[in-house]
């Protein structure tokens, strides 16, 4: 039985991992059209507590409102 070449064994990989994207992609869009990830309410929370202009400050109020709301 002979072995596949490295080139096709390499398209064949790379194939799968573009084909989890697409699945992943599809999966996301999915979501996002059912309904929105961050709720209005959440945003209007967030916006209301006029954080400073930083990274995370900004996700961890945001991982906060998101566990309790």
């Amino acid at each position: 039985m002979p072995r596949r070449s490295l080139h096709k064994a390499n398209g064949t990989k790379q194939a799968q991992r573009l084909a989890a994207l697409g699945r992943r992609k599809q999966r996301l869009n999915r979501l996002s059209k059912n309904e929105p990830i961050i709720p209005a309410n959440v945003l209007k929370k967030l916006a209301a507590l006029n954080l400073p202009n930083d990274a995370w400050v900004y996700s961890v109020c945001l991982e906060a409102l998101l566990r309790g709301a």
